[in-house]
C-alpha cells in the first residue's frame, strides 16, 4: 500500500507536468510523422458503436487537430454493434488493414497471447510516453497485463464494474419505492408484484440474453471471463475455483428467476433479446447493468427515460473489470510510434478527448454556463467507455459537477480482487474452452432469465458440461491460479 500510495503521487505530478508540457513534448514530433513521400500518416482506427450521420464531420474536426497539433491523421470507422466482433476476428487475422482498434476482455488477451496486438511495454517506460503511463490509473495497467506484458491501453474509468438496479424513476416516484431496500434478485419479489399488477403493458424486470453477471449479487466473481461457468467466492484467499451451477445459492437464484418468469415479471422473449434492442413503446420498470458511481445521468440517455439508480454488489476490481475497454494497435502497424503518440494524446489532451466523445461545439453540443455538456444534435454520439481518459471530459448536463471527484472516491475505495492480473492459459484446453463456452451461452441465457425451469436444465446442462471437459478446464485453472497467488503473495502480504 506504501508503494501504491508513492506511486499515485508521483503519478499526478507527472499527469500535471505532461499536461502542461504535452504540445511541447508530441508537437515537436511532427516531422518524424510522415511517410516517406513527405506526406502525413493516416492512422486508421476501427471501434464499436453504430455509424453515425456526422461521423465523416466530426472525422475532419478531430484532423484538423491531430494535424496541426501532432502531424499525423486518422480514418475514424465505426462499426455495428452486432458485426463488430466478427469483423475485428477478420482484420486481426488477415494482420492488415487498421492500425488501432477497440478491443476487450477474452479478445484482448487471446489476441495478445497470438501476437496480434503489439506489445507497448517498452514504450510506456519511455520519457517520451510517461505521460500516457501516468494518466492511466496504475491498476488498469496492472489487470490489463498478459504475461507481464502490456499490449493495449486501458480506458481510465471507474476500475470496478458492479451491479446496478436501474429503476424507471416515474415509477419509483409514483409507487413510493425506497430502492435502497432491495440489495438482492430475491428481495424483488414484492415490487414486481405490485408494479405488475398497476402497471398494464410495463415489464417488470427486464432481462436479455446477455446474462449479466447475476452471480456477483451472491459474492462471486469469474475465476477468468464471464464466457465460462466457473467461479471463485469474492475474498476468499485460497480462490477454490467453483461450477458456478453446483452452488446452492446459484440455484436458489435460478429458482427465483423462474418464478418470476412464469409471474409474468419477466419479458418473455429475455432468452433471444439483445442488450442492444430498444423498443419506444416499451416500459419497463426495473433494469440490471453493471457500471460505475452516479451513473443515473448516463442509463437514463442510454435507454431515453429517467432512471434511479441503486448499486447492488461489490465493488471488486478485476482483471475483466479492468479489460473491459481497451485501445490496441496493430502488431503489423507500419506506425508503431505514431499510435502511441495518438493513444497518449487521447489520454492527456482534453480538447482532443471531449471531441472524441460529444463531437464538435456548437455543431452537437454547447457548453451551460457551468460549463456542462448539453446536447444539441444526435448527429454524432461517442462511445464513452471505448476510448481514453474520462478524467479529462468535461460532464454532461444533469450530472453531478464534481463527478469525477466521486469516481476517483470510488476507484479509491474499491477492492481490488485476490486474482487481479491473472491471466488464463487454455493451452491445449482450446477445443474444450470453446465447447464449454458455447454451452454457457446457450444454457446460460434460458437459465439466467428464467425461461426455462432449472430443476430440468440444470441437470442436462452439468451433464454436457462434463462431456464437453470442464473438469480439465477447472483443474487447470485451479493450478494456474494456486501458482498465480504464490508468485504474488509477497505483495498481497504487503
Amino acid at each position: 500500500m506504501k508503494k501504491r500510495r508513492l506511486f499515485l503521487i508521483l503519478a499526478a505530478a507527472l499527469l500535471a507536468a505532461a499536461a502542461v508540457a504535452a504540445a511541447l513534448i508530441l508537437g515537436g514530433e511532427r516531422d518524424a510523422l510522415e511517410d516517406g513521400s513527405g506526406s502525413s500518416v493516416e492512422l486508421v482506427y476501427y471501434t464499436i458503436g453504430d455509424p453515425d450521420e456526422d461521423l465523416e464531420l466530426v472525422n475532419q474536426a478531430i484532423n484538423e487537430l491531430l494535424l496541426e497539433r501532432y502531424g499525423f491523421t486518422i480514418d475514424y470507422r465505426k462499426l455495428g454493434w452486432n458485426e463488430y466482433e466478427a469483423y475485428l476476428t477478420s482484420l486481426v487475422n488477415t494482420h492488415s488493414g487498421f492500425d488501432i482498434a477497440f478491443t476487450w476482455t477474452e479478445g484482448y488477451q487471446e489476441n495478445a497471447v497470438a501476437g496480434h496486438w503489439l506489445d507497448i511495454t517498452d514504450f510506456l517506460s519511455t520519457e517520451d510516453f510517461q505521460g500516457l503511463g501516468s494518466a492511466v490509473d496504475e491498476r488498469f495497467w496492472h489487470g490489463a497485463a498478459v504475461g507481464g506484458r502490456v499490449y493495449g491501453v486501458p480506458t481510465n474509468k471507474e476500475l470496478a464494474t458492479p451491479l446496478h438496479f436501474l429503476y424507471s424513476a416515474e415509477l419509483v416516484e409514483k409507487y413510493g419505492v425506497d430502492i435502497e431496500s432491495y440489495d438482492s434478485i430475491a428481495s424483488l419479489e414484492g415490487v414486481l408484484e405490485e408494479v405488475a399488477a398497476g402497471e398494464s403493458g410495463c415489464i417488470p424486470l427486464f432481462f436479455d440474453s446477455s446474462h449479466v453477471n447475476l452471480v456477483a449479487t451472491l459474492g462471486y466473481e469469474y475465476a477468468a471471463y464471464s464466457d465460462l461457468p466457473l467461479v471463485v467466492r469474492s475474498g476468499d484467499s485460497s480462490c477454490a475455483v467453483l461450477n458456478a451451477f453446483e452452488q446452492p445459492d446459484v440455484l436458489q437464484l435460478l429458482d427465483t428467476l423462474r418464478r418470476y418468469y412464469l409471474l409474468g415479471y419477466i419479458n418473455q422473449d429475455a432468452a433471444i433479446r439483445s442488450n442492444l434492442s430498444r423498443f419506444d413503446d416499451e416500459r419497463v420498470f426495473l433494469r440490471i447493468a453493471s457500471g460505475g458511481p452516479d451513473s443515473a445521468a448516463s442509463y437514463s440517455q442510454t435507454f431515453g427515460y429517467p432512471i434511479v439508480v441503486h448499486q447492488s454488489s461489490e465493488s471488486i476490481v478485476t482483471s475483466e473489470s479492468t479489460q473491459g475497454g481497451i485501445m490496441a494497435v496493430n502488431a503489423y502497424t507500419a506506425h508503431p510510434r505514431e499510435c502511441l503518440v495518438f493513444l497518449q494524446a487521447l489520454n492527456t489532451d482534453p480538447e482532443l478527448r471531449n471531441l472524441f466523445n460529444y463531437g464538435i461545439e456548437g455543431v452537437h453540443y454547447t457548453l451551460t454556463d457551468s460549463g456542462q455538456v448539453h446536447s444539441i444534435s444526435g448527429g454524432y454520439t461517442g462511445v464513452e467507455y471505448t476510448q481514453g481518459n474520462w478524467f479529462i471530459l468535461r460532464t454532461r448536463e444533469g450530472e453531478r459537477p464534481d463527478k469525477w471527484e466521486v469516481y476517483r472516491e470510488f476507484n479509491d475505495e474499491a477492492r481490488e480482487s485476490e486474482l487481479l492480473g491473472f491471466s488464463p492459459s487454455y493451452d491445449g484446453l482450446e477445443s474444450q474452452r470453446q465447447a464449454v463456452a458455447d454451452l454457457y451461452q446457450r444454457y446460460g441465457s434460458a437459465l439466467f432469465t428464467g425461461t426455462v425451469d432449472p430443476e430440468i436444465y440444470v441437470p442436462r446442462f452439468l451433464e454436457e458440461l462434463e462431456a464437453a471437459g470442464l473438469d480439465e478446464l477447472q483443474s487447470a485453472l485451479q493450478s494456474q491460479i494456486d501458482a498465480f497467488l504464490t508468485e504474488n503473495k509477497g505483495d498481497a502480504v504487503e
